[in-house]
């Protein structure tokens, strides 16, 4: 007998049996799908349940961000009845004619008889279905069938009505007042993030549900403003967040926490805000011309006095006001040298030196240097003007060592909280020759804005940080849906039975017993990690550049492991981008033009930024079919 879905959920640890009895008892009043109950209680959130369904249905899901924004031609609509689809929670997306296939959103795309119904509505030989919840389908369709240019409003600001039935399920469930309408919806979301659905109080730092520098999306934010006012700068169009990049790179290389790697970014997004446009201030530059110094300390402060008011992280301001400078104390505007800068402050000074020497044909050198001959004249400023521990991860990026593995990994990342530094610094490697991102850190409290952030895949913490804070910040992930499938692992085989009972009963997913055996241990890591990805745990967008990784490479690599999902290109104020779909590229668009005209122009943007989405799904009609590897040939 099939498993129900409650069932699966719990197995697959996406969900607690006390919030499947908390759904049930609310479908008994509402009616509606397990599914469409967990989401609307907040047990559940929307991507967590559709990555689960989409991989056990075998399709992929579209979620309620992506509806609001899909662009569905007409003719697709007109293929199927708006009271055909009122009716079976559907909503088309795209029609092939050529092809005869219709591709549809639904809410159980498993329904074959209604699929089947379908085909013979839309006289289409073949209809894909992907998943999706109600809620988001049945705003697609008083969008796109009515006009409602609102219906996915509510959606979008993370808003529910919460109906008498709702207070009554959830109050029930957090012990607090059953009244209805004995509390309004705020006092209900301050009850969800004061206490876990577990029942644990969370202590201090883990409280929140955001991170505590700001809203994670605050870089993403920063940065599209800042190349807005970037786009006049010839050269120096998307410099900014080209630094910031690679600055957060090289940061989380050299060990810095998460909090510190956001802080170099934010403060990368705004070092050139305020600046003279006639030249740009650097640490070579300012070696050359001494007589610049002053102005450099005038114009240091700049991005500090435009911003005063925006309430940014004071480490961005510290970090900004360091950046000039020098490891051997001949920079300004304070002198201070060696590690009496800040780590950050060095990695900026460094990445934007390196940035301007490949990318601005007035640096001081007076002529463009490829990568290779940039980092070689860095190395040779090692010691004096930039750190020298810097210029070797800035040299060991560059050989597009780090980027490739998180194409392979589809941007996921590991997190690994180990004391001791050899320990760490051994499996970070051995993680590494994997094929997998790791990151290392010494302490438990660096990763709490990564966690409450949503940036952490797989989660490997030592045995020596504590039985009692590993199982507390276990029972807190297990009580969020974001992190409630989260793989946690913990280093080391504790000697006592009921130590080991509490980790386990806490929901640690694994224990490696030995810490010697680094490569087993990686192993070990590994296959956690994949077990997730098999339940359907997300991608993140992976940044990157030609410069590190050509585009023949790219390709190749994206073709060899059969990626999808969507490669946009950018090169000062050109745009394309690659629709792929299992290695094959089924659409492209550049500045305009469309399938396969796009393709040259797309590919001929060698020094080109570049972005893979691997969850983007494909929202306009196939104009091209090309495998990724012929395309790489042509490359080579």
């Amino acid at each position: 007998m099939a498993k129900r879905l409650g069932e699966q959920l719990v197995e697959a640890g996406l969900v607690s049996a006390q919030a499947i009895e908390q759904a049930l008892a609310h479908q008994q009043l509402t009616k509606l799908k397990l599914g469409d109950c967990l989401v609307e209680l907040g047990l559940i959130d929307e991507a967590s349940l559709l990555r689960f369904l989409a991989q056990e249905l075998k399709t992929r899901f579209v979620s309620a961000e992506k509806l609001s924004k899909a662009r569905i031609p007409p003719d697709a609509l007109d293929r199927i009845p708006v009271r055909v689809a009122e009716r079976g929670d559907v909503l088309p997306l795209a029609v092939d004619a050529e092809r005869k296939l219709l591709s549809v959103v639904m809410a159980a795309p498993q329904d074959q008889a209604l699929v089947k119904e379908l085909e013979v509505i839309s006289g289409m030989s073949e209809v894909f279905a992907y998943v999706g919840v109600r809620a988001a389908i049945h705003a697609g369709i008083r969008k796109h069938y009515y006009g409602d240019s609102t219906a996915f409003t509510a959606l979008e600001q993370g808003q529910r009505p919460t109906r008498s039935d709702v207070v009554r399920v959830q109050s029930a469930y957090e012990g607090s007042d059953s009244r209805v309408g004995g509390r309004d919806e705020s006092s209900v979301s301050r009850s969800s993030t004061a206490r876990t659905s577990t029942g644990v109080h969370v202590p201090g730092l883990l409280s929140s549900s955001r991170p505590l520098w700001g809203d994670a999306s605050l870089p993403e934010t920063v940065g599209a403003l800042v190349g807005l006012l970037e786009v006049g700068r010839g050269a120096f169009r998307g410099h900014s967040a080209r630094v910031a990049r690679q600055a957060s790179v090289v940061a989380r290389s050299l060990g810095l926490s998460p909090k510190e790697c956001a802080a170099t970014a934010l403060a990368a997004h705004l070092h050139e805000v305020g600046k003279p446009s006639e030249h740009h201030l650097t640490l070579p530059l300012l070696a050359q011309r001494p007589e610049l110094k002053a102005e450099a300390k005038r114009v240091l402060r700049q991005p500090a006095r435009l911003l005063e008011v925006a309430r940014l992280p004071s480490l961005v301001f510290t970090l900004l006001g360091q950046l000039y400078e020098a490891f051997d104390g001949t920079g300004v505007p304070n002198g201070l040298a060696g590690k009496d800068v800040l780590q950050g402050a060095r990695v900026l000074s460094a990445v934007d030196a390196l940035a301007d020497l490949t990318r601005n044909p007035k640096n001081p050198l007076k002529r463009l240097l490829t990568q290779g001959e940039a980092l070689d004249w860095l190395r040779g400023q090692a010691g004096t003007l930039f750190d020298p521990d810097v210029i070797a991860a800035l040299r060991q990026l560059a050989g597009g060592e780090e980027l490739r593995r998180r194409l392979e990994s589809d941007g996921r990342e590991v997190f690994v909280v180990e004391r001791d530094p050899l320990v760490r610094q051994a499996l970070v490697v051995a993680l590494g020759k994997l094929g997998l991102v790791a990151q290392g850190l010494a302490r438990l409290d660096t990763t709490h804005d990564a966690l409450a952030a949503g940036s952490v895949d797989t989660l490997v913490l030592s045995l020596g940080l504590g039985v009692e804070p590993i199982a507390q910040l276990t029972k807190w992930l297990r009580g969020r849906s974001p992190t409630a499938a989260l793989p946690v692992l913990v280093l080391g085989e504790p000697t006592d039975g009921a130590a080991r009972a509490t980790l386990l009963d806490g929901g640690v997913s694994a224990l490696v017993p030995s810490t010697q055996d680094t490569e087993h241990a990686a192993k070990t890591i590994q296959a956690a990690l994949l077990a997730s990805v098999d339940h359907g745990a997300p991608g993140r967008v992976v940044l990157g550049s030609f410069d590190e990784l050509s585009a023949g490479e790219v390709l190749r690599l994206l073709a060899e492991k059969r990626k999808s999902g969507r490669l946009t290109v950018r090169w000062d104020t050109h745009e394309g981008w690659l629709q792929l779909e299992r290695g094959r590229v089924i659409g492209a668009v550049f500045d305009g033009e469309r399938g396969e005209a796009a393709l040259g122009p797309t590919l001929s943007m060698t020094q080109a930024e570049f972005q893979l989405d691997p969850d983007a799904l494909p929202m306009d009609l196939p104009n091209v079919d090309v495998p990724l590897d012929v395309l790489a040939r042509q490359l080579a």
